[in-house]
């Protein structure tokens, strides 16, 4: 899964979309990073907004079938010996992979 950041709730930290894409672009390392040099000698518009950003970044770097295997596993979701606590993070988990 691609570890995604949502910087929004800072404003005091993340002014505008521009400074949140900078700010994971920072964070990023390997063929995530080349990919945004390339980005970067292009000028590319989406390192301007954040939404178009992820959705970017997401079509690169998913593995095909992802959101499909996320509502497979949240079908056969069951609790088991887990805690109430650990269910509800895995539930929250895998239904946030299938957006």
């Amino acid at each position: 899964a691609l570890p995604i950041l949502h910087c929004s709730t800072r404003t005091d930290l993340f002014p505008n979309d521009t400074t949140e894409v900078a700010f994971i672009c920072f964070l990023l390392r390997d063929q995530e990073l080349r990919w945004v040099s390339l980005l970067l000698e292009q000028d590319a518009q989406l390192l301007h907004s954040y939404s178009d950003f992820l959705l970017a970044m997401k079509a690169v770097f998913e593995p095909p079938g992802y959101r499909l295997q996320a509502e497979r596993e949240l079908l056969h979701i069951a609790q088991g010996h887990h805690s109430v606590a650990e269910y509800a993070i895995e539930f929250r988990t895998l239904a946030s992979e299938t957006k």
